[in-house]
């Protein structure tokens, strides 16, 4: 039977970090996906931050998974990663790349819903500027436009968000 990878998807701002975050919380092994861009804050959870010249270190030696550029920013994740993670936030450009590059991973894809008016909102708490915020909302609907999944969750009340992630899972996990 091949691993069962679940990925959250979402625009910026939907709220799939805060999820993975708590999904963390009830034993969930969440990847951490490396990034050349800055951090937003110490201690930013969901990310390793690291240097373009180390982004070409993995690329060179064919360590990476799934990749994504956000704003010239590189994002990825490296095949060893994907075997000790039950949790995975994630682009539909990373997805595609996933599922081309690896085979033996079964990927549940969860589509996180939310307004765009929510997500600025969202977005504006945590500080991104005006400039970033309209970037990412435009890019966005760029690389979102023919986003597949298996499951779509709307995010208004976050703990029913979490509670039916954690159902989609434990019911995919039983499953022969």
């Amino acid at each position: 039977m091949k691993k069962k990878l679940y990925i959250l998807m979402a625009y910026s701002g939907a709220g799939k970090t805060e999820i993975a975050k708590h999904l963390e919380t009830k034993g969930y092994n969440v990847l951490q996906s490396y990034t050349t861009r800055q951090p937003r804050y110490e201690n930013e959870y969901g990310h390793m931050f690291c240097t373009a010249e180390e982004y070409e270190e993995f690329k060179s030696k064919g360590e990476i998974a799934a990749y994504s550029l956000i704003e010239g920013n590189h994002y990825f994740s490296t095949k060893n990663q994907l075997y000790n993670t039950d949790i995975y936030v994630c682009d539909p450009d990373g997805i595609v790349d996933l599922k081309q590059k690896t085979k033996d991973i079964e990927f549940i894809t969860i589509y996180i819903k939310v307004d765009k008016s929510t997500r600025i909102k969202r977005m504006q708490k945590r500080g991104d500027s005006v400039d970033k915020i309209l970037s990412r909302i435009t890019q966005d609907g760029i690389k979102f436009r023919d986003k597949k999944f298996d499951y779509k969750v709307v995010n208004y009340d976050f703990d029913k968000a979490v509670k039916i992630i954690e159902f989609i899972i434990k019911t995919e996990n039983e499953e022969v």
